[in-house]
């Protein structure tokens, strides 16, 4: 049997404390929780994912999410008077 590797690109973006950041990792499986979680504190260390101030956020806490990378370009379109 040949198993092929594919590795994903993510981006994850981590905000809140009155702070925002975002970096692009790869993954080599579809990552778990723990794996997204290590992967921020990684990126904190070696200075990839670097929080700017922003008062828009929650103070109380830290929120994490993350969405695979994609070479798909969205088209905008008109909602309500807004492109989005």
């Amino acid at each position: 049997m040949v198993y092929e590797k594919t590795v994903k690109k993510f981006k994850i973006r981590l905000y809140g404390h009155g702070g925002i950041g975002e970096c692009e990792v790869v993954f080599n499986q579809e990552p778990t929780v723990k794996m997204v979680e290590d992967k921020v504190a990684s990126c904190l260390k070696d200075g990839s994912l670097r929080l700017q101030k922003e008062k828009f956020y929650a103070m109380q806490r830290f929120t994490t999410t993350y969405e695979e990378v994609t070479g798909e370009v969205k088209k905008k379109e008109n909602i309500l008077g807004t492109w989005v």
